[in-house]
């Protein structure tokens, strides 16, 4: 009974707690389904948001989602990503920066491993200039999705910025890395056994010096990306505890802060192609004040004192004058006239070199020199002298390269041996890692360094008729050769020419200051100077008549391209005629108009044709110096836009439409409102682009902008020039491309595990290519890749099927070997008569290449399959494995 008793109280009690359990499962049932009903609105108002371009509203919803009901992430992801990178794109477009940042920063708290969050936090670091920030995060998203492809493009646009491509090509090097290893071996058996490596990049010579005995290694790296780089080498390689890896720039560091005491051994090589471009000296100097133990010539006590000592041990600077044309073509432009523009009394240069005995900079744009692989330009090279022996630095004997004792002149006089145009002085060095040791960069050599190159200006010598078609000396003649060394940069210039027929001497007139003193000349004896040259040299003009502009090289290059110009002039005019209609009698053919023409003639012509065309409007897309908004001006366009343009074309645009006579406010500078504004004022007749960038690439987003521009931008019956492309690739093998593009495993590193982690940096589109003189085999006959209609009509929110393509392409080997890559250019229709091709050795172009992530051996007669895409102005190319 009181079991029974018991059991029943117990029934009742646990009655009584069903009673109070349900009422409380009801409540919390009803709680749930107004969170339901309420996450379900929130869903559905982030949703239409979404789709009604509020995505504010769309973010901040999602945002909310996500955190309320963390297991619907992976359900509502893709669009929560969506709306995260248009909010962030609206906020940047009005100019607050740090909102959009912020919203980043908390789609990564509630999606810290989701890649594209990721990817699109490293998108806002890099446009805002953290490129290394930015890298870190391109960097994850691939760890998190290998296949992610615009993590991929976003980190190859900023491989190039982080690891510069003579990485790559210096760890392929086996016989430098040899060398410095026998260097630093030497060294270290020497009792130079405490090192620092400067600039230490993968931290391979302090590896090196850890090899070879070395007690302790000390490495310094500036750049996030290349520290960590570093940081993970070494743990591979299983140093990470025998060198010490510091985040800093080595003339931040002290003892005893950074250091516990001076060290005996310095290694580095941070040296480029001018020598001294990466401030080598200035960093030894502080070394040896700072951290290096005083230098052997110092210590008046016996060898067994320790003393200190670098690797390299210092060099010898060589330089000769060479013809090359394409270095000509590069620096100097050589018509007077482009596009039927007059650019006479116009001396347009490049920025390099454009001082030459100061070492002050007018232009942050400026370089001392550029740099070239001299047996890989365009149509070639031929040194006109011999080498002369310029400097000899010591890199062991600081008192030996103090400012002092290097700034100085020197001045070498170089006898021609053979006849030619002088267009540059080429710079080269031997580096002497030690007594024994030595490695050069000549251009007769293969290795990983290119030749610099100080470009000769024709606004710099005054004293011959001659310098209009260039400057040509003939066998006996001396080129007199300048150079300084002073802020840490060699500087060389040709300062005089000594014409051994007629004695006559080219002086150098290379700073303002210069030619200003020789403006200043009396008249009087400017006269009597004048009568008496006439009596032994031709009458010249005195320097500073023509006005001298600067140029970007690409841009230089392209007004140099006749045929380029050529045919943008002959589309456009066509155009105007066309429209104009076949009866008016003022329509001109201005296509042979050029700047020796009368000026009567050219401005009957100018207002002929303004009576006609006043009404037309061309806008003009292209980013470099563009020459046809100018055309269409003087072919009377009434309204004339240029977007994209740098300070220095929009400054020489503006200055050659007052000098052709273009009425004021026919040309202007502002956005390129390809967006729908619902005015008829944004409408154009033409809308014109550089479709292809000098060095062989789509030009980042251009079918994009096209498309808009056929949308928003055109009116009805206008014109896109150019109207359409195509695509053209060959199948290669190419040794060169794979060492400038990856490491090539360890056997180059000496055995060293390197490769891996540089490689995460490989560009698969290896830019500025020369086919014609890349070292390769080709191994199929060029094919067809893609077309690009970009005229092509579509209707309602259709797409031009050009903007996204992909499609498989069968081709035949043509022989055996190993495929590396496929080299690719353009066929470019301006209009339907006029072609260009940017595989064309005259034109402005260069080529690109797709570098294969693993080559493929290919017999003769195989057949293969490759999978093609372009999108986002992307082109990608891989090699379909194949059953065997």
């Amino acid at each position: 009974m009181e079991n029974g008793q018991d059991s029943s109280s117990d029934d009742s009690d646990i009655d009584g707690d069903d009673e109070d359990t349900g009422s409380s499962s009801s409540s919390e049932a009803g709680d749930r389904q107004a969170q339901l009903h309420l996450l379900q609105q929130t869903m559905d108002t982030a949703k239409l948001s979404l789709h009604h371009q509020d995505y504010q509203t769309a973010f901040t919803h999602y945002l909310m989602v996500v955190s309320i009901a963390p297991d619907l992430k992976p359900y509502v992801k893709d669009d929560f990503i969506l709306a995260v990178k248009l909010w962030g794109d609206e906020l940047e477009s009005m100019g607050r920066g740090e909102e959009a940042l912020h919203s980043y920063q908390q789609a990564l708290q509630v999606y810290p491993d989701c890649e594209g969050v990721v990817n699109n936090m490293g998108a806002y670091l890099f446009r805002h200039g953290y490129t290394d920030e930015a890298a870190s995060y391109f960097i994850q998203a691939l760890q998190l999705d290998p296949g992610h492809r615009s993590a991929r493009e976003n980190l190859q646009s900023v491989c190039t910025a982080l690891v510069e491509r003579w990485h790559f090509r210096m760890l392929n090097d086996r016989a430098r890395n040899t060398a410095f290893h026998q260097a630093i071996q030497r060294a270290v058996l020497g009792g130079h056994d405490t090192v620092l490596d400067i600039g230490t990049g993968t931290g391979i010579l302090s590896m090196f010096a850890v090899q070879c005995g070395a007690r302790t290694v000390h490495a310094c790296e500036m750049s996030r990306t290349m520290h960590q780089l570093a940081s993970n080498v070494l743990v591979a390689n299983g140093m990470q505890n025998s060198v010490h890896l510091h985040h800093i720039k080595s003339t931040d560091m002290s003892i005893p802060e950074h250091l516990p005491e001076r060290v005996s051994l310095v290694v580095t090589e941070t040296v480029d192609a001018g020598l001294l471009g990466e401030h080598i000296l200035s960093t030894l100097r502080h070394a040896w004040e700072h951290l290096l133990l005083p230098p052997k010539s110092a210590i008046n006590q016996s060898e067994s004192v320790r003393y200190g000592r670098v690797i390299p041990g210092g060099a010898t600077v060589h330089a000769c004058i060479v013809e090359c044309p394409d270095i000509r073509r590069n620096h100097t432009v050589l018509q007077t006239s482009c596009c039927g523009v007059d650019m006479s009394g116009l001396d347009i240069t490049s920025q390099t070199a454009i001082h030459t005995d100061t070492a002050d900079q007018t232009s942050s744009d400026a370089e001392p020199y550029s740099s070239e692989v001299l047996n890989r330009v365009r149509g070639g090279f031929s040194c006109l002298t011999k080498p002369c022996q310029v400097f000899q630095i010591d890199f062991n004997d600081p008192q030996t390269f103090s400012p002092e004792s290097l700034e100085h002149l020197r001045v070498f006089h170089l006898p021609v041996k053979h006849p030619g145009m002088v267009d540059a002085v080429v710079m080269w060095f031997d580096l002497h890692l030690d007594e024994e040791t030595h490695l050069s960069t000549s251009p007769e050599q293969d290795t990983c360094w290119e030749q610099a190159i100080f470009p000769v200006h024709r606004h710099h010598l005054t004293g011959s008729d001659c310098l209009r078609s260039g400057l040509k000396v003939e066998e006996g003649d001396t080129v007199v050769v300048s150079a300084t060394c002073g802020g840490d940069c060699i500087r060389m210039w040709v300062s005089e020419v000594q014409h051994h027929k007629d004695g006559r001497q080219l002086l150098c007139s290379s700073t303002e200051n210069r030619q200003r003193e020789r403006l200043e000349v009396s008249k009087e004896h400017r006269d009597a100077h004048e009568m008496e040259a006439c009596s032994s040299a031709p009458v010249v003009p005195e320097p500073g008549q023509a006005e001298v502009v600067c140029l970007a090289q690409n841009d230089i290059c392209a007004l140099n391209d006749g045929g380029f110009n050529d045919a943008f002039y002959a589309a456009l005019h066509e155009h105007f005629s066309r429209t104009i209609g076949s009866g008016s009698s003022n329509v001109v053919d201005l296509t042979g108009f050029c700047a020796g023409d009368s000026m009567e003639t050219e401005g009957t012509q100018i207002s002929n044709e303004r009576t006609e065309n006043s009404g037309k409007s061309v806008l003009d897309l292209s980013q470099g110096m563009s020459m046809v908004g100018l055309c269409a001006a003087k072919l009377g366009a009434g309204k004339v836009r240029y977007s994209g343009q740098n300070a220095s074309s929009q400054k020489l645009l503006e200055m050659l439409a007052r000098r052709n006579g273009i009425p004021e406010g026919v040309v202007e500078f502002g956005p390129s409102s390809l967006e729908p504004t619902g005015s008829s004022g944004a409408l154009w007749d033409v809308v014109v682009t550089e479709l292809v960038e000098p060095s062989g690439v789509l030009r980042q987003q251009v079918l994009e902008d096209m498309a808009l521009a056929r949308a928003y931008a055109l009116k009805p019956g206008g014109t896109i020039l150019p109207c359409a492309a195509a695509v053209y690739g060959v199948c290669v093998q190419s040794d060169v491309l794979l060492r400038e593009n990856r490491v090539l495993g360890s056997e180059p590193t000496l055995g060293l595990k390197v490769a891996d982690f540089m490689n995460i940096f490989q560009a698969t589109t290896h830019q500025e290519i020369t086919l014609s003189t890349l070292p390769h085999k080709p191994l199929t006959e060029p094919f067809h890749i893609f077309n690009f209609k970009l005229d092509e009509e579509t209707s309602g929110d259709t797409l031009p099927s050009y903007l996204e393509q992909s499609r498989s392409l069968v081709v035949m080997a043509t022989d055996s070997g190993t495929l590396s890559a496929v080299p690719f250019w353009f066929e470019i229709w301006v209009d339907s008569n006029n072609r260009l091709s940017t595989r064309d050795e005259s034109s402005h172009w260069k080529q690109a290449a797709i570098v294969l992530d693993k080559s493929v051996p290919v017999e003769r007669g195989q057949q293969i399959i490759l999978e093609a895409s372009c999108q986002n102005s992307t082109i990608s190319i891989t090699v379909k494995e194949q059953d065997s």
